[in-house]
């Protein structure tokens, strides 16, 4: 209808309200590329953005971080249980030592130096 001369009220009043609509279109679509450019330059999009550029791996923002934060309690959890791990190893270690350290202490103490177990059964029975 731009194309063609307005004659009359009735095609004013058209005219009107298809470019109210028009430009309320306009409008949804501004405030959409708005709110998609403002997404984009949140610092967690732009660091997905940085490794997905630098990889060349297309990355999802939501399972980036979801993994990211699954991968940091890993991490977090292993390194707890290393830390655990290893004091739980040297009190283990320690408590065989002295086991190891009394039996030998008990073998020597009922035993002739140097002579064997069967020695010992032959020398109490003669």
């Amino acid at each position: 209808m731009t194309a063609n001369k307005i004659e009359n009220l009735e095609q004013l009043r058209a005219e009107i309200q298809r470019l109210k609509k028009e430009e309320a279109e306009h409008k949804a679509a501004l405030r959409a590329g708005v709110t998609k450019i403002s997404e984009q330059l949140r610092p967690e999009n732009i660091l997905v953005s940085v490794l997905s550029s630098i990889t060349g791996i297309n990355i999802n923002k939501n399972e980036f971080l979801k993994n990211g934060i699954a991968m940091g309690l890993s991490l977090l959890l292993q390194r707890f249980v290393f830390k655990t791990e290893a004091s739980l190893e040297r009190k283990l270690y320690t408590w065989l030592d002295r086991v190891f350290d009394q039996v030998k202490y008990y073998t020597n103490k009922f035993s002739s130096s140097g002579s064997v177990r069967a020695e010992k059964v032959d020398n109490d029975y003669s």
